[in-house]
């Protein structure tokens, strides 16, 4: 039923049928003790939950996917939620807490490429967001590297993009501060 539900929700049209799906593989996970499948399938709502804007029920089911992850010691897991928290705070700062947190986490159980996507989707944007170009800029930077380490071209040429498009702003904003100068 998972699986049918993520096959269901990466059609995004499908949604409401992913949901549903995934309602019924939590029953069955809750029936059979697997708190695994408990805690993957929570997270999984809380992503079509985040995806139908509906962020504080999402912010639920990540509160819930996260003790169980905690207490089965599943660190991805528990990186991946920290992520989920982070794109769902208002507040840039504190969202950027909960994205350096999953970052630390896919460090230490050494997920490069997850390393890698939250630097290049989640953190270098916050940062912009933040009016924090040089960081952003850093992160970028870090991102290419890893990209570069697992050989992953989409993620490194993405990088470079978003490196250029930062500094073609950063001198453009540099010129019409020199021109009312």
């Amino acid at each position: 039923m998972q699986n049918l539900g993520d096959l269901y929700f990466e059609l995004q049209n499908e949604v409401k049928r992913a949901d549903e799906c995934y309602q019924q593989a939590l029953e069955i996970y809750q029936e059979i003790g697997d708190r695994l499948g408990e805690a993957n399938t929570l997270k999984a709502i809380g992503d079509v939950l985040q995806f139908l804007k509906r962020s504080h029920e999402a912010l639920q089911r990540y509160e819930q996917a996260l003790a169980f992850y905690r207490e089965i010691g599943d660190r991805l897991g528990e990186a991946n939620v920290l992520q989920g928290f982070g794109k769902l705070q208002d507040d840039p700062a504190q969202g950027l807490e909960y994205l350096q947190q999953a970052q630390n986490l896919y460090v230490q159980i050494g997920d490069i490429y997850s390393q890698c996507r939250n630097l290049l989707y989640f953190i270098a944007d916050v940062q912009l967001n933040m009016a924090q170009p040089n960081a952003a800029v850093d992160s970028l930077h870090r991102a290419a590297e890893l990209a570069t380490a697992i050989n992953f071209e989409p993620f490194f040429k993405y990088a470079q993009n978003k490196i250029a498009e930062i500094n073609t702003s950063s001198f453009e904003q540099a010129k019409e501060e020199q021109k009312r100068g």
